[in-house]
């Protein structure tokens, strides 16, 4: 458990709601404004992480406030399947009340919460909590490590710029055939995404309701920009396509995102990855993008970085990982 600490004077706390979505999309603009990330949010961005499947929304949400306005909130996150139980920590306050230690209660809460709730769910489970933050926030990085959380893994952002010539359309490997995605390839593309990165770290298999809420139900998905790779009339290959509207809008700038790629291990080695996001990148330029985005572990154990840098994604940014394993 950690050491119980209490909300600073003046401030109240009340569990976090659906309804306080608008006011955490600004929030988490000026905190954008002043500690840039990359990546920027809007109102059905938040609504969806708020009502997805792995959200704690009751019980795990926590809004601080001064006189009615949200300075402060936490979310916890809770993917239980089997064999570890885990929870993301996620939250952030309010730039101009940094420094009076709402950040470290709302995070010694989760902990608190996060803790409880393993001890109900999954006593003889392996647990851990995880949290994300990037080079460019400090102060989060010094928070998360103050409450004894580590760096595990680092990831890159790459980025590619489409308004510059691409690589030429490559013939679809031998035997493979490439094609858009359809509606009806939904279901057996999470199966292949599941398999494809079942070693990878980190990587917890989607159930149908997770997937919809992340990937394929999202409203950033971009279907239109999306291909599958076939062989003997089974999908073994894909590559998903994402725009964030609040990213481009604060770029100025159209991105999109490769926000998924995946090859069944049988079926590696033969180019099926290169074709597909050859044929995403130039779907997106066509949509109008004028900027491709991808994430990439930089440990993949695929080898992933080095394709990306061969189809002219440079690094952008980076961020991590960090973990802070819960006792039983």
């Amino acid at each position: 458990m950690s050491e119980h600490l209490s909300l600073p004077t003046g401030l109240d706390a009340r569990p976090l709601t659906l309804a306080d979505a608008p006011a955490v999309t600004a929030l988490l603009s000026r905190w954008e404004d002043v500690e840039p990330s990359g990546q920027a949010y809007d109102l059905s961005d938040i609504e969806e992480e708020f009502t997805g499947p792995t959200a704690v929304l009751d019980g795990g949400g926590v809004a601080v406030l001064a006189d009615d306005r949200l300075v402060g909130y936490g979310l916890l996150h809770v993917i239980a399947r089997e064999p570890e139980w885990v929870a993301f920590c996620d939250g952030a306050v309010d730039p101009d009340w940094w420094g009076r230690g709402i950040g470290r209660w709302v995070l010694d809460r989760q902990m608190d919460v996060a803790h409880h709730r393993r001890s109900t769910e999954a006593a003889d489970r392996p647990a851990e909590l995880r949290a994300t933050t990037g080079d460019t926030r400090p102060r989060e990085l010094r928070l998360l490590t103050d409450a004894g959380f580590v760096t595990r893994r680092w990831f890159e952002r790459m980025t590619r710029d489409l308004t510059v010539a691409l690589p030429p359309t490559a013939d679809d490997p031998a035997g493979v055939r490439v094609r858009p995605w359809r509606p009806e390839d939904d279901e057996p593309v999470r199966q292949v995404s599941n398999a494809a990165f079942a070693d990878h770290f980190g990587s917890v298999p989607r159930d149908p309701a997770a997937w919809a809420a992340d990937v394929s139900g999202a409203h950033s998905f971009r279907p239109g920009a999306s291909f599958v790779a076939e062989e003997d009339g089974r999908i073994v290959g894909f590559a998903l396509a994402a725009e964030y509207d609040a990213d481009s809008a604060r770029r100025g700038r159209r991105t999109g995102y490769v926000s998924r790629v995946g090859t069944l291990r049988a079926a590696r080695g033969r180019g099926i990855a290169s074709v597909l996001i050859v044929r995403v990148l130039t779907a997106l330029r066509e949509s109008g993008c004028q900027a491709a985005e991808l994430d990439v572990d930089s440990e993949s154990p695929t080898g992933a970085g080095r394709l990306y840098g061969r189809l002219g994604f440079v690094a952008a940014d980076r961020h991590r990982m960090l973990i802070r394993p819960l006792p039983h």
